[in-house]
């Protein structure tokens, strides 16, 4: 062979080298999604942004990835109220506190179209200011929900502030509806309204919206409960009670709690105004002499750290369904909504 010919021979055999070698490169870094256990298959279930590691988290259908304030992510389902998507079922941050429906003080529901005020503040929810039913859905006037209640059954005054609504005037002896009196809407309420409204309350209200709550709560001599009204407004009908005006009856203002359809509050149970838990809520292992449980970093999870652990999720949160809301808690099922520590199903 000629020295030219081995040149070109030598060109040619570098040449086919230098292509496989790239060839190889390319299957190599396409690796899974040929082969092996990482492989993506074809599905329903869209692929979220990657998560710590190599793989790709497939995120349920109808789920949405929000960022967490200490820059994670979780999943979240957005939860509708009698068909229609509110502020507070709708996965997003509307008010910019860092918290997300459910997880925000002021959300109290899927039916809640406010994160920064506790009236519910769907346009047209209540065209009857005084008559009252189920406060926790679509439309809190009289009419549907079999439950029954008048704010000029309420005695509560303080100084002249309307208790809960100026315009309704005290009048003991009146028919509130349903066949029933002021007195006897507070013994009893129908089934239909305790069905139906009774998984929409949060614990610690009634269901008409008035919650034992901040430092005017108060048990009274009588055995009834004085609470403050979350639907309170002012003169010019702007609703005025938010979670940091608890205390201030000229802009939360304090009614008469109906014990017929009152939701209560355990120690061991999250409701409105209470998101923590005290230690003795938690069994701690044995190796634990009684202490709380904590997470890997020494917090103190009975005031809020952060664990995945299930068995940091006390079954006494929920009576009836998942319990939630607690860091070691699994997130509820699609649509349904964690109301004070109870998986809530959407309201129908």
């Amino acid at each position: 062979m000629t020295s030219k010919a081995k040149s070109k021979s030598r060109f040619l055999y570098l040449t086919t080298m230098a292509f496989s070698c790239i060839a190889a490169v390319v299957v190599a870094c396409n690796d899974t999604a040929t082969t092996g256990a990482d492989d993506l298959g074809v599905g329903t279930e869209d692929l979220s942004v990657l998560t710590g590691g190599a793989d790709l988290t497939p995120i349920p259908d109808g789920a949405v990835v929000v960022t967490t304030p200490d820059g994670g992510s979780r999943l979240c389902f957005p939860a509708s109220c009698q068909g229609k998507t509110y502020l507070c079922g709708n996965c997003m941050d509307d008010d910019g506190d860092g918290r997300i429906d459910s997880e925000d003080s002021d959300c109290l529901g899927p039916c809640d179209n406010s994160e920064n005020g506790l009236d519910p503040a769907i346009p047209g929810g209540n065209n009857t200011k005084c008559k009252m039913d189920c406060y926790f859905d679509a439309d809190t006037g009289q009419g549907n929900d079999n439950c029954y209640w008048d704010h000029g059954c309420d005695p509560t005054k303080v100084n002249g502030m309307p208790s809960p609504e100026s315009a309704c005037p005290y009048n003991a002896t009146m028919g509130v509806g349903g066949g029933l009196t002021c007195s006897t809407a507070q013994q009893m309420q129908p089934s239909t309204c305790k069905s139906y409204c009774g998984p929409l309350t949060p614990n610690g209200c009634d269901c008409f919206g008035c919650c034992f709550l901040g430092p005017q709560a108060k048990m009274n001599a009588d055995g009834t409960k004085t609470g403050v009204w979350l639907g309170s407004y002012d003169a010019s009908g702007k609703a005025t009670c938010t979670t940091k005006d608890v205390a201030d009856p000229a802009k939360c203002h304090p009614c008469q709690m109906v014990a017929s359809c009152e939701k209560s509050c355990g120690t061991c149970q999250l409701c409105i105004g209470k998101d923590k838990l005290p230690p003795e809520c938690f069994p701690p292992p044995p190796d634990m002499a009684g202490q709380p449980p904590r997470d890997m970093a020494g917090a103190d999870l009975s005031s809020g750290g952060g664990t995945s652990d299930p068995s940091l999720c006390p079954p006494s949160l929920c009576t009836n369904n998942q319990p939630c809301g607690l860091p070691g808690c699994a997130p509820c099922q699609a649509g349904w909504y964690c109301l004070t520590g109870c998986c809530t199903p959407p309201p129908g």
